[in-house]
């Protein structure tokens, strides 16, 4: 029998928060750029907790996506790739060769992240991951910046899952996020990798002797 498995993708797959490193990436191609975040740093302590990062990250991406439109924001993907890539220690490898043993072994697999669609997907690809479904926020453009349709983080993501046709419960669901406590609930086995102390501590109590962590250093 296929079973399910849901994968997050930043801090599981890869360390480090990728559309935030895109957003850093392309505020150091021109300097200027950061004069637009300039008026929302009191908001950077937000970026911290799981409840409240959600709008800071909306604030700061569009001060940094000004005047952006979707052809050069696919240009600029591709570029970013190359480089966020290229850093030693970027791919958790003993987590992507997890995610290559359930595609082998039949399972239906999809990552499920926050980062834009097309940024997934192009990292995806460079990683070579196939027989995936890859589900990540879809994003417009406008004159004030980049903007989310809906942003995939925490109980969004079980929406996006229903959309796709995958309703609770599914076999495994992989994360480091409190955030995400919405799809490890939903899985009959929640792995918890390489977490923060704080985030390791409000999953164990939400989730019991149920939660499974796994340590890749």
């Amino acid at each position: 029998m296929t079973a399910t498995v849901v994968f997050d993708f930043d801090g599981v797959l890869l360390r480090g928060d990728s559309f935030a490193g895109y957003l850093q990436w392309r505020t150091r191609q021109r300097r200027r750029r950061a004069l637009a975040a300039l008026p929302a740093l009191p908001l950077l302590p937000l970026m911290r907790h799981p409840r409240t990062l959600p709008f800071a990250a909306k604030v700061f991406t569009r001060a940094l996506t000004l005047g952006l439109d979707r052809r050069r924001f696919e240009a600029e993907i591709d570029a970013f790739c190359e480089v966020w890539l290229a850093r030693e220690g970027r791919v958790v490898m003993p987590l992507l060769e997890r995610l290559r043993e359930h595609v082998a072994a039949g399972d239906r697999v999809l990552v499920v992240s926050g980062t834009a669609d097309h940024l997934l997907r192009r990292l995806l690809a460079r990683l070579r991951v196939d027989g995936v479904t890859a589900l990540g926020t879809e994003v417009e453009f406008g004159a004030g910046g980049l903007y989310a349709r809906r942003h995939n983080y925490g109980p969004a993501k079980l929406a996006t899952l229903a959309a796709v046709g995958v309703q609770a419960p599914w076999a495994v669901s992989y994360s480091d996020s409190y955030a995400d406590l919405p799809i490890l609930a939903a899985a009959a086995r929640a792995v918890l990798v390489d977490p923060s102390p704080s985030h390791e501590r409000l999953l164990r109590a939400a989730l019991g002797e149920r939660l499974e962590l796994l340590r890749t250093r």
